[in-house]
């Protein structure tokens, strides 16, 4: 038994050293998400900035795009969950991340857009701090509402009616102890990753049936003391990230921890599929650091 907890501590501490990560980019403001799409671009979101991410024979580069909002007012705005659906990615921002009254606004461009410009849809309304956003396929976003400080969160389904134009937005589903952080939707499931009320306690990665009515079949995947921030679905699993605990977390869809990976306060995880990138290499957010890092890791992971 002492044997094999030895052998079990030293592949442990092998699964954290053997990972090499580079930096992709500093200077990205409270960096909170990433997204690689289907037409291999990647895209970062953080405080006051939404960029583009690319590499060439000289290196990473960042690229900010200009945003619009749509009663031609003037303003910064923090940048938070991006999501793509129907060669579109949307991504929504609040104007203020510390006043929950503060406005919300849901932006889009399209992906044949080389010089793309964020482009307002209409600004959410209801909601105090947004956060993850996912789309299912079927012309719906649903935004994660962490919720007024000490308070419960929300679901909110944002319906698509064109697109640079939203119908109607609606309270999807209440959460009655906790926080929703990251959103991600896959073959008919809702994952998300929820936070306890004081930011500091039990986290959960949960697992939901999504119906046209609401979610069911509520399955707890994972648990973490750590803060669980986003989160990037992989083929048999997921990559998440330990706010607090200074780590991403590779777990198979059973909760199995597989590896781990430190970082300085990483927010988000996406992983990359394009040749330029290294395909099965994940880029993770470093929130308090301001910068984008990119993790050629050697895990097997493959996209779902």
């Amino acid at each position: 038994m002492k044997i094999l907890s030895i052998l079990a501590v030293a592949g442990f501490l092998w699964s954290c050293s053997a990972a090499q990560a580079e930096l992709v980019a500093s200077g990205v403001d409270s960096a909170e998400n990433t997204l690689q799409t289907s037409s291999q671009r990647m895209f970062a979101s953080s405080n006051g900035a939404f960029y583009e991410v690319t590499k060439t024979a000289g290196g990473w580069a960042k690229t900010e795009l200009s945003y619009k909002f749509k009663d031609g007012h003037s303003g910064t705005c923090y940048f938070l969950g991006i999501t793509e659906y129907a060669g579109m990615v949307y991504t929504l921002c609040t104007e203020s991340a510390i006043n929950p009254l503060a406005k919300k606004h849901l932006f889009g461009f399209g992906l044949n857009d080389i010089r793309a410009q964020l482009t307002e849809l209409g600004e959410l309304k209801g909601m105090a701090l947004p956060n993850g956003l996912a789309a299912d396929g079927s012309g719906n976003l649903y935004a994660a509402d962490s919720g007024l400080p000490l308070l419960p969160g929300a679901i909110h389904k944002i319906a698509l009616t064109g697109t640079y134009s939203m119908g109607p937005q609606s309270v999807f589903h209440r959460f009655l102890a906790c926080k929703p952080n990251g959103m991600r939707f896959s073959n008919g499931k809702l994952y998300v990753s929820v936070n306890p009320f004081s930011y500091v306690g039990l986290s959960q990665l949960l697992r939901y049936d999504l119906g046209a009515s609401g979610l069911s079949n509520k399955a707890v995947v994972y648990a973490s003391w750590s803060f669980l921030d986003d989160f990037a679905l992989v083929k048999g699993g997921m990559v998440a990230a330990e706010f607090f605990g200074g780590r991403i977390v590779h777990i198979t869809e059973e909760g199995k921890l597989l590896h781990t990976a430190s970082f300085a306060q990483p927010s988000s995880v996406s992983i990359a599929t394009a040749p330029a990138f290294g395909p099965g290499s994940l880029f993770v957010t470093e929130r308090g650091n301001g910068k984008i890092m990119h993790l050629d890791n050697g895990w097997g992971l493959l996209p779902r």
